[in-house]
């Protein structure tokens, strides 16, 4: 997702609309100035204003999370793909935000990825295993780890 894309779109699509930014965010409860941070690509608008912004600027969803209109014939990827972005952006916002977007971005695609990975083995033990020598950690340690994931993502093995 393109910060700096989705906010060049947003101030086109509020230009087309004749609103000014100060307009923009009287109707959206906000202020002037995060219109201009989500313009300029510095952050998005709160997920709570993703509805009545894409309402006001009659534009979808994903048109607003690809940073452009979407046409017929891509819009089930770039759905598929900003359902995760805007799911991805909801889960940041209700944590402690102690880390970046960037940093909890990345952790997200990490761990989906290994909870793929762990998946594929036939078994516990061959997932184990391959921990243990991908890892370099001990037996016990990787099986924590394993017992982990079968808690948080409930990967039946």
């Amino acid at each position: 997702m393109d910060q700096i894309k989705i906010g060049k779109f947003i101030a086109e699509c509020r230009k087309n609309k004749n609103l000014t930014q100060a307009e923009l965010a009287r109707q959206l409860g906000t202020t002037d100035k995060s219109v201009s941070k989500w313009e300029n690509g510095y952050c998005l608008p709160d997920a709570s204003l993703y509805e009545p912004l894409c309402h006001l600027l009659d534009i979808s969803i994903n048109d607003l999370f690809a940073g452009q209109k979407i046409v017929d014939e891509d819009y089930r990827k770039c759905a598929d793909q900003n359902l995760m972005a805007l799911l991805k952006h909801q889960l940041y916002e209700l944590s402690d935000k102690s880390i970046s977007f960037n940093e909890f971005d990345h952790s997200l695609n990490r761990i989906s990825e290994t909870t793929v990975l762990l998946n594929s083995f036939k078994s516990k033990d061959k997932a184990i295993d391959y921990l243990v020598k991908e890892t370099g950690l001990s037996l016990e340690e990787c099986t924590n780890a394993y017992n982990i994931y079968i808690d948080l993502f409930k990967i039946n093995k």
